[in-house]
This record gives C-alpha cells, sequence and structure tokens, in this order.
C-alpha cells in the first residue's frame, strides 16, 4: 500500500508556500520563510503532520500565528508548542482543547472517502489537542524574519479577534476569512457590522501595500476588499438585498447581496457576500473585551 500524502504546496511567490491538505480540507495555510526563520500562517484542521511537512520545505525554525480561532485554521497547531493569536481570540481558540488524538483520528475517518479512510492509521499524523504556549498578536506588530517583514492589520469582523498579515516583500496580504464570498458573520464570536466595516476601513489604509489577497478558503485580487466596504454600508443602511437564510449554526440569518440558486455566487456577478445576524448590525462598538465567568 503507498503512504498517504496529507499535505501538497504551491509556491506562490518566492520562499512562499500555500498549502492544502490532499484529504479532506477546504482551507488553506501558508509558510513563509525568512532569513532569520518561518512564519506559518494557520494550520487547517489537522490531520496529517503538518510540522513534519513543512520541514520538508524550510530548515528555518517556524513559528504559527493564526488570523483566527476556528478549528479549521487551527487544527494544526498541535503539531508545535505554541502559536500566536489576537487577543480577542484566545478564548475561542483555546475552546478546541481536549480533543484526543484518536477523536480527531474517528472524526477524520467519517469524513474523508473510503478509499482514503482505509490507508488511514491513528500514528503520528494525528495528535492531541492540547493546550500550548499562546503568545498575543496586535494590530501594527510586525514578524521582522529578517529579509522581510510581516505586518499584522486588525479586522474585526468574521471574529472578533481576525487579523491580516501583509508580507511587504512579496505584496501579498494573507487574510484568513477576514473578506471573501461567503464571509460568515453570524457567529456568537462575530463583531457587529458596524465595527466590521471600521476594521474594513483600516485595512483599507494598507491598500497599496499588497497587489493580491490569499484568504483561509478562496484567492483574489484586491478589489473584493472595495467591494466589500460597498456590500457592507449598504446593510448599514438597511438598503442591502436581505436574502433570508439558515445560519449555519441554524436559526435565522441574512445575506446581504442576492445569491445564484446553484451556489452562493452572487446574483449580479460580484464576489463578496456577507450573512449576519440581523440584530447585530448598529449595535455600540465593542471596544472592549468584556470577561464574564458564569
Amino acid at each position: 500500500m503507498e503512504t498517504l500524502v496529507y499535505y501538497e504546496a504551491e509556491q506562490i511567490a518566492q520562499k512562499s508556500w500555500k498549502i492544502t491538505n490532499t484529504c479532506k480540507s477546504f482551507a488553506f495555510c501558508y509558510l513563509i520563510e525568512g532569513e532569520k526563520y518561518a512564519l506559518l500562517i494557520d494550520s487547517i484542521i489537522g490531520v496529517g503532520n503538518l510540522k513534519k511537512f513543512c520541514e520538508t520545505l524550510t530548515d528555518k525554525k517556524i513559528v504559527v500565528v493564526n488570523t483566527h480561532g476556528h478549528t479549521d485554521h487551527i487544527g494544526g497547531n498541535f503539531f508545535f508548542d505554541h502559536y500566536l493569536i489576537h487577543p480577542r481570540d484566545m478564548e475561542l481558540a483555546a475552546q478546541a482543547y481536549g480533543y484526543s488524538k484518536q477523536e480527531i483520528f474517528q472524526m477524520a475517518v467519517s469524513q474523508v472517502p473510503k478509499e482514503i479512510a482505509e490507508q488511514m492509521e491513528p500514528d503520528d499524523n494525528f495528535a492531541d489537542w492540547k493546550p500550548l504556549t499562546v503568545y498575543p498578536v496586535n494590530d501594527g506588530d510586525v514578524f521582522d524574519l529578517g529579509d522581510r517583514i510581516i505586518e499584522v492589520v486588525e479586522v474585526p469582523g468574521h471574529t472578533v479577534g481576525s487579523i491580516v498579515l501583509i508580507d511587504h516583500k512579496s505584496r501579498i496580504a494573507y487574510i484568513g476569512d477576514a473578506c471573501n464570498g461567503n464571509t460568515l458573520m453570524e457567529f456568537s464570536n462575530s463583531a457587529p457590522v458596524c465595527t466590521y466595516m471600521k476594521g474594513l476601513l483600516h485595512l483599507l489604509e494598507h491598500e497599496k501595500e499588497y497587489d493580491r489577497m490569499y484568504g483561509g478558503h478562496e484567492i483574489f485580487d484586491g478589489s473584493i476588499l472595495r467591494e466589500a466596504i460597498e456590500t457592507v454600508g449598504r446593510v448599514l443602511a438597511g438598503t442591502d438585498d436581505r436574502e433570508e437564510a439558515e445560519g449555519m449554526m441554524g436559526g435565522r440569518v441574512y445575506y446581504a447581496a442576492a445569491r445564484k440558486k446553484d451556489g452562493y455566487g452572487r446574483v449580479d456577478g460580484k464576489h463578496f457576500n456577507m450573512s449576519y445576524n440581523p440584530d447585530r448590525v448598529n449595535v455600540p462598538d465593542e471596544t472592549k473585551k468584556v470577561y464574564r465567568f458564569d
């Protein structure tokens, strides 16, 4: 039986790779190598030993940073001993702690095609989801890789601690789920729509610093940001399409722009779209984190 290959990499810029999971994942992560160390942006879902795979691409020390705390972006963290994340998403990421290696293996087996499941074993390609050393990262912070600077830009929206990382050398913005064709703003840990607009306008201040946007699930040019600002503006004004739908976690949500019946593409041909909770549009801006231990 052939050895199961869990990952593949595509070079997208000088010493920069997009990494995809060959088994079951619709998410991407990215490895950027510098003179001093390599930066891993997100880590997908934790199926396959991501650390070992990255070590086939670089011999530099690998530092892990997450664009936000959802499990399809932090699952591979547990092959490392640390990660960096915005403080407002630390609690969200910590909610993933506690899954055993065997549980992760069983979830993976149940989700992949049968021919792949038959080749999978609960070996070192799976890891316990246990607490790791966590470092905070905030707006304006930079990763100095030696020959390139990666800058952090806060864009609270999809989650309250979402960030974008701009590689000034390659002129690429790594945006996680901050802005895409199906931006989910419906979660309990999503920011209000009015706060999201402020985050998008903040990212717009950096518009001249990148040419392409590499997201957690899609890749596009920078024009999607202005589409997002225009669309979110219509939501705030109450003039969007307000297409009612069932949310990912159940309950009623709205989509800002009407979608095609055969997919989530917009009827008007534009790309950006978002779901949102109608009760979380024009609400007081959340300028501080409130800790509740009920």
